[in-house]
């Protein structure tokens, strides 16, 4: 067994090592335990702690088959270890229990400032694209009026931290580029109120020019815009379905590419996958490499991830791939080969730090959304009863009663490995279709921790050829 990654520190210390169980109490496998076969071992990973363990095959299907131990099991080197690093539980622990206490003492030490310091801002919800799997389809096409800019930045300053706690801006849509004027009024009041703050963007990249692409990183302060690429030219006009006015889309989005990079922003690249366009995203992938250069790419990221749970309205009305296993196991390989040609190291800080807020709605103190209407949302999936207020009306105080609300943890997700990586939010919708978020959770995981795996393999092969180049004697 070898340890690849020891965990969160801050959770390690807060837990301890795991007392002995009461006398006669049987021992299992604890529920936040993770496994993935991964090259001839498998990765033992545990969701709470962080901790990354490495075993051989035969030392798995011992502890995987479900089985109750007696203490006597603790007497075993192996064992034991796997017990003091909550590997192993008492049958009785009520883990889901012990991960709210945990959680509860890690957000009480994080201080959260006083007054609003995350935005996600809807600009307008108008797009100059159709894209099939938008998840916005049938959503009114609005833009704030002047009225509501206005307020807006109005709210922002009402309630601006206490303490000069930077602020975050997400921009989002529709199209936030469809409302460039919009973002220029509410920066523009922001830096004349010399409030400090910077912001990033999601968007479809088609709209940009030499003079908005510097805007958006010197008045905007924007240091990263995620932009989706679903395939190569013909692909990626055929899915994203632009109005008339983009007359050669994908060379439009990869120029903006260019210019935003020139300007200073970092890129994110999200390919979108299903079954209908997996040869496109490994040509994307091949394609960004070449045509942006060595120093252009430190400013580029790429992954991909599946679409799933959609209908291809306006692709021949064909229904794309909900989620299965085949499809993921595609996404997977794309990932692996987007981190071989840019030979990334992995977040390891996204993996081993465990989250104390999973999304907005975990701090609603210091998070909001402002819709296109300047109404105001605990949560960026806009559902009626996360709504609390306005930028015009302030914050309703019922209302946030009842946002803010203490929540139990569902029965389904109390069992449920990903807990303390996901939300015990009970009132999520993104939750409220459990297969759908356990396959979510179970994507991300897989992919990072082969990313780790194939990144410490690929080093340790480093080490031992550097040892044989100097003729087996280790290099200091």
């Amino acid at each position: 067994m070898e340890c690849l990654w020891s965990g969160d520190p801050r959770v390690r210390v807060l837990l301890g090592k795991q007392k002995l169980p009461e006398e006669g109490e049987k021992i299992r496998l604890s529920r936040f335990v993770y496994f993935l076969y991964s090259e001839g071992r498998y990765l033992l990973f545990h969701t709470l702690t962080r901790k990354l363990l490495s075993l051989p095959p035969q030392m798995i299907d011992y502890f995987a088959d479900g089985r109750l131990f007696s203490q006597d099991v603790l007497a075993r080197e192996v064992p034991a270890k796997l017990y003091e690093d909550f590997f192993l539980v008492p049958e009785s622990t009520l883990e889901s229990q012990i991960y709210l206490e945990l959680m509860d003492v890690l957000r009480l030490k994080e201080e959260l400032p006083r007054g609003i310091t995350q935005y996600v801002i809807l600009p307008t919800t108008t797009c100059n694209a159709r894209c099939f799997y938008c998840f916005e389809q049938g959503m009114k096409y609005r833009k704030m009026s002047a009225e509501t800019v206005e307020d807006t930045l109005r709210f922002i300053l009402r309630h601006k931290p206490k303490d000069r706690k930077r602020i975050h801006i997400h921009w989002f849509g529709g199209e936030p580029m469809c409302a460039a004027d919009n973002i220029d009024r509410i920066c523009a009041g922001l830096n004349k109120a010399e409030i400090e703050y910077d912001a990033e963007m999601t968007s479809n990249g088609s709209l940009f020019t030499e003079e908005t692409a510097r805007r958006a990183f010197e008045a905007w302060k924007i240091s990263e815009i995620q932009i989706t690429l679903d395939g190569m030219a013909e692909e990626y006009a055929r899915r994203k379905r632009y109005t008339s006015s983009i007359k050669d889309p994908f060379a439009a989005v990869i120029r903006s590419m260019h210019l935003l990079i020139a300007a200073g922003i970092k890129i994110t690249v999200r390919l979108n996958v299903d079954e209908n366009n997996l040869g496109e995203a490994f040509r994307v992938v091949d394609y960004l490499s070449e045509e942006f250069t060595e120093e252009e790419r430190k400013k580029l990221r790429t992954y991909a991830h599946s679409l799933f749970g959609q209908l291809g309205d306006g692709l021949n009305a064909c229904p794309v791939d909900t989620g299965s296993d085949a499809l993921e196991a595609r996404v997977v390989e794309i990932n692996e080969y987007i981190r071989r040609r840019g030979r990334m190291a992995p977040d390891m800080d996204a993996v081993f730090r465990l989250k104390t807020h999973y999304c907005m709605v975990t701090a609603p103190e210091c998070n909001v959304l402002i819709d296109a209407d300047g109404q105001l949302f605990a949560c960026d999936a806009m559902p009626e009863y996360m709504r609390y207020g306005s930028v015009k009306t302030d914050i309703d105080p019922d209302a946030w009663k009842r946002v803010t609300a203490p929540c139990a943890v569902r029965r389904e997700c109390g069992e449920c490995v990903f807990l303390p990586q996901c939300t015990e939010f009970d009132r999520c919708p993104s939750r409220m279709a459990y297969d759908q978020c356990f396959r979510q959770e179970k994507r991300r995981l897989d992919r990072e921790l082969r990313a780790i795996d194939a990144f410490y393999r690929e080093r340790q092969n480093k080490q031992r050829d550097a040892v044989e180049t100097a003729g087996g004697k280790p290099i200091q």
